[in-house]
């Protein structure tokens, strides 16, 4: 994570989970995905890494009910202060390249069951080098899910917002190749949900930045995106778009995939 996106979490961080929610039912049919999508079992040790605010692990612990706590990872303390209190959650402050070097040690001693990288693998400048450390994290029934949007979203931005992502974004069947080349069995596979929101309240959240790709723009820069904006959604108070996710999943080979 490079010092600007580092500087863009720790803005966002105390309004986050209200930009991102979208509704409650959209958070939870995600976060039920992903347990759904690696198998989860109460006895995993599971970690989410890049976890945020822990918006969707928090529902991934009340799904799992996991014996042991979820670790949640992130390299931002502000996002990890947003943490709810709960013994089912336990932060840890690293980033997903601290673990795969070994620079910051799993709080336990045993490997992971169960990894989760969702909506954090844009962010690693060594992807290779850093899932091959993870990789190495796990159990011999550890298996690893990278939660991915296409280089291509559907969202309703303004025109450089979506030629900028396109620009950053990887394309899951690289990192498929990637968490194969690590030593798994991999497979990618695609989820819709369908999201719904008043235009005014998405305005704010772009305003707000919500997503990270907009922090590569100057405050004039996002001004001007957001009147394109306005002037391509002025009749539509009520903005309909489905959200496309790759779901890329890696497990030690010898277990059935996920």
């Amino acid at each position: 994570m490079t010092e600007q996106i580092a500087e863009h979490y720790e803005r966002v961080a105390a309004t986050y989970n209200d930009h991102w929610t979208y509704d409650p039912d959209y958070v939870r049919q995600l976060a039920h995905a992903m347990s759904d999508a690696l198998r989860l079992t109460r006895s995993d040790a599971i970690a989410d890494i890049g976890c945020g605010t822990g918006l969707y692990t928090r529902h991934i612990a009340d799904d799992v009910r996991p014996t042991r706590p979820v670790l949640c990872v992130d390299p931002v303390s502000a996002m990890l202060d947003q943490l709810p209190r709960s013994p089912s959650l336990q932060p840890l402050h690293a980033s997903a390249e601290d673990l795969a070097s070994g620079r910051v040690a799993l709080p336990e001693s045993a490997p992971l069951d169960a990894m989760i990288i969702k909506e954090s693998i844009h962010h690693m400048t060594d992807r290779r080098g850093t899932l091959d450390g993870l990789v190495r994290l796990l159990s011999r029934h550890g298996r690893i899910l990278v939660v991915m949007l296409p280089k291509a979203i559907h969202h309703p931005l303004f025109r450089a917002a979506h030629e900028r992502f396109g620009e950053l974004q990887p394309d899951p069947a690289d990192i498929q190749e990637i968490v194969s080349a690590a030593g798994l069995r991999a497979s990618v596979s695609q989820r819709t949900f369908h999201v719904a929101i008043e235009r005014e309240r998405y305005v704010r959240m772009l305003e707000a930045r919500y997503m990270s790709v907009l922090g590569e723009f100057s405050d004039e820069e996002l001004q001007e995106g957001i009147a394109q904006f306005r002037r391509s959604y002025r009749d539509t108070p009520v903005l309909r778009f489905e959200d496309h996710f790759a779901f890329v999943k890696g497990w030690v080979p010898g277990r059935p995939p996920a």
